[in-house]
């Protein structure tokens, strides 16, 4: 039954409706523990062809050491389910060598799709800062969210439930502009 459930997300995903075809590992994420999470693997090139093809599809760009991607994580898993979606991941530290957001593999065609919606880095550079949520229908990005909460410094402490709301609500945001 396992067996068939994959191959039909496999084959509804390549028809363009979204549904994962791998599902991400999501173990390094201090404190997540969600088996059945909405998360699966996505590379800066898949986007780009889904995006090619018209799709809708929401992606997450993160890795599992950084604080503020570890205090989002739940909140945007929540909210997908609660959606009843899915949402690529790609993890920005895949490859151990890559020390920065920029070293992700085919970095210039992400700036290509995303770069209006990144800022400058101290040397000039377009910089993916994260997390960062992409909000993509029929192929566009129509919402897009970086990190948490203006004022959330996640390496000193936790989001406040207000926070959490706050942030849960920008995530919905972003789901119905899928629709």
């Amino acid at each position: 039954m396992r067996k068939l459930l994959t191959a039909l997300a496999a084959l509804c995903f390549l028809a363009g409706c979204g549904s994962p075809s791998v599902k991400s590992d999501m173990s390094g994420y201090e404190g997540f523990e969600d088996t059945e999470h909405v998360f699966y693997d996505m590379s800066v090139k898949d986007a780009a062809e889904a995006m090619d093809k018209g799709k809708t599809f929401a992606v997450y760009f993160g890795f599992a050491k950084c604080p503020w991607c570890i205090a989002v994580l739940p909140i945007l898993n929540e909210t997908a389910k609660e959606a009843g979606l899915t949402v690529g991941y790609v993890d920005t530290r895949k490859d151990p060598s890559w020390q920065s957001n920029i070293d992700i593999d085919d970095y210039d065609l992400f700036t290509e799709r995303f770069g209006e919606y990144l800022d400058y880095d101290d040397n000039g550079i377009l910089h993916l800062y994260t997390p960062h949520v992409f909000f993509i229908r029929d192929g566009k990005t129509v919402f897009e969210h970086s990190g948490s909460l203006e004022g959330h410094i996640a390496y000193e402490r936790e989001m406040s439930q207000e926070e959490k709301e706050e942030l849960r609500e920008i995530y919905r945001q972003g789901f119905q502009a899928m629709k």
